[in-house]
């Protein structure tokens, strides 16, 4: 029972630590996210997030990192060398400002509206190419996530940034690897499942590789997206039909 407990607090103060948009998302709600927002940040980025002493956080850029790791670390501890400090926020109240910083920003991207879904699956399967690393059913490779359900996980506006934001929120069972074998030669791919000795990828031809840690001459993590974004190689039209299609995606009953 002394181990458990021992787990247990290890457990929690990992959750306080941990960056905002892996927690609780039901608990993301926008009014919450509001109050946090007019109480901390108001007096230096605007009621609307347009920007005064602070910078305008309505276009979806930031100048300091757009991930969420680096979003969170910018609300808890502060920007050096500027007047943006650190709050003393809880793990839930980290996330829901967050999450009201991410609407903020969406709101300078197109509108997912008036989207066909027929065309929109041409675009997937086709003059996309999204199909050669996402997977929807039995169709489609391995690199990137399984899209079969996305639909019913993401709500259209949050599936329009994931396609000219890809960088915005990457979840870790999405995270890459740059790896180095001892012999100098480079794999990299998506994480796959990792343990104390090995750790599995998918790599950038499709395959499924394991490869033992201690045949490894560097390991590196990366938290960002190796999807590109789509901004400007679609018309928002495309964008609003392939939106449309990845909304469909329900998943099996």
């Amino acid at each position: 029972m002394r181990a458990i407990a021992v787990l247990l607090v290890l457990a929690s103060l990992g959750w306080a630590q941990a960056p905002a948009g892996r927690l609780f998302p039901n608990q993301a709600d926008p009014e919450a996210g509001r109050k946090l927002w007019s109480a901390n940040c108001t007096i230096c980025h605007g009621e609307q997030g347009k920007g005064g002493r602070g910078s305008d956080l309505t276009k979806g850029t930031y100048r300091h990192g757009s991930t969420d790791d680096d979003l969170h670390r910018a609300m808890t501890k502060g920007i050096p060398g500027t007047e943006m400090p650190g709050f003393p926020l809880s793990a839930i109240e980290s996330m829901q400002l967050l999450a009201y910083v991410r609407a903020l920003g969406r709101s300078a991207l197109p509108e997912p509206v008036g989207g066909n879904a027929d065309r929109g699956q041409a675009i997937f399967f086709a003059d996309g190419g999204c199909v050669g690393c996402h997977r929807v059913g039995a169709q489609g490779g391995h690199k990137g996530p399984d899209l079969s359900d996305v639909g019913a996980r993401l709500v259209p506006a949050a599936l329009m940034a994931s396609l000219v934001r890809p960088d915005e929120s990457v979840s870790p069972q999405n995270y890459y690897v740059r790896l180095v074998l001892k012999d100098g030669r480079p794999i990299t791919g998506r994480r796959m499942n990792e343990d104390s000795y090995s750790v599995q990828i998918v790599d950038e031809q499709d395959r499924l590789l394991g490869v033992m840690k201690d045949e490894l001459k560097s390991y590196e993590l990366v938290k960002k997206s190796a999807m590109p974004s789509y901004e400007g190689k679609l018309t928002q039209s495309q964008l609003a039909d392939l939106v449309a299609y990845l909304a469909s995606l329900k998943g099996a009953r």
